[in-house]
């Protein structure tokens, strides 16, 4: 029976004991982010930005600091551990958002750094991957006022992509998939300051090809859109199609959902890539006054496909041309012929696209007046 109770009493105070106790908190710094840039002699320059917690064991007392730490030296973890000579509390990296890497880090290579956040006991896979395009110390001194950390800033911002179709992003989990891959090629974020806007903010800026490791080049906003509905990462976003009666006037359709999906056929040294494009929509605004139809609304649903298939075809046949297999042909073509070889199968690739809208929604409402 005592043996019992003491089991009991040992269960209880394990359930009930957190990670940290009010006086462990108050001797670690949380890291929001990492920064990873290159010096000229190509060694790591790690920007940390951390959070520094204050509790008390006084209900509802809490409060913290943002620092941010620079150190140096031949690899990731060293610098770290040299950032760790100059702070009195422990670096804890399992509260970490993002890792940013500035162009600079990431046309030089990518894989010289990535293996410290995949190996290490305290990395996160959850976490986004992102290139910073910019002066990485301006970054790192801009103040949002929605956010104060710019780790948990990215995070919002890429959690919140779905409002835009034209909008990239990627975990590390993705990225330690994609770089597997037979395509070996795959879209970063990218991002930068937005100086616009009435106060300096974080925007994504269409995304950055990375390929074996490498930033190669850049994938402007105006084909993100594109991209996004080849490679079935269309979560919400708009399609701006043109007035069917009034010229350089647009339409607008939210996009609900869409779904695309891959059939590949391999005829003689030709391969086929059939996407398949299904997009549901909802009619959201007209620039120009419409009855909206039936006629005027399938002249709408022709033209929004018509734009769908173009534009794919386009960013296709662009990056077929530069041999960037950013659509992962290779892989789909590696699931039906896993026997054969599906090395540089890019350039034998012909796409083709259907596409099929649907409009719902708000279609019967005209009272648009002049």
């Amino acid at each position: 029976m005592k043996k019992r109770i003491i089991s009991f009493i040992l269960c209880i105070s394990i359930l009930f004991s957190g990670c940290y106790s009010y006086k462990d908190i108050n001797k670690v710094l949380f890291v929001t982010s990492f920064v990873v840039d290159i010096d000229n002699n190509n060694e790591p320059i790690i920007y940390l930005e951390t959070f520094k917690p204050y509790r008390s064991n006084i209900s509802g007392s809490e409060k913290g600091q943002r620092i941010v730490y620079r150190g140096t030296g031949k690899t990731v973890h060293e610098v770290i551990r040299n950032i760790g000579l100059s702070s009195s509390f422990r670096i804890d990296g399992t509260q970490s958002k993002a890792i940013i890497f500035t162009t600079k880090a990431a046309e030089y290579g990518i894989d010289k750094f990535i293996d410290f956040f995949h190996r290490h006991q305290e990395g996160l896979i959850r976490q986004y991957i992102a290139i910073y395009d910019g002066d990485v110390e301006k970054l790192l001194q801009t103040q949002i006022k929605s956010e104060e950390y710019i780790g948990l800033f990215l995070a919002d911002l890429m959690d919140n992509i779905k409002v835009s179709s034209k909008a990239v992003k990627l975990s590390m989990n993705d990225y330690l998939n994609e770089r597997v891959m037979e395509s070996t090629a795959c879209i970063m974020s990218l991002i930068r300051l937005d100086e616009t806007q009435m106060e300096n903010l974080i925007t994504i800026d269409g995304g950055a090809i990375i390929k074996n490791d490498k930033m190669v080049n850049k994938l402007p906003k105006s084909e993100s859109q594109a991209y996004n509905f080849l490679a079935d990462r269309i979560e919400g976003g708009t399609l701006e199609i043109p007035h069917p009666k009034e010229k350089d006037k647009f339409i607008t359709l939210e996009i609900l959902k869409s779904k695309t999906k891959n059939k590949i056929e391999k005829k003689d040294n030709i391969v086929e890539l059939t996407k398949k494009i299904k997009v549901k929509t909802t009619l959201t605004g007209t620039q120009s006054p419409m009855n909206f139809t039936e006629e005027e609304l399938n002249i709408i649903k022709a033209r929004a496909e018509y734009n769908i298939k173009k534009f794919s075809r386009e960013v296709f046949e662009k990056y077929k041309n530069e041999n960037i297999d950013i659509f992962d042909v290779a892989d789909i073509y590696n699931r039906k012929y896993h026997k054969e070889d599906s090395k540089n199968i890019l350039k034998n690739t012909i796409l083709k696209v259907e596409a099929d809208v649907k409009i719902e929604g708000s279609s019967n409402k005209f009272d648009y007046s002049k």
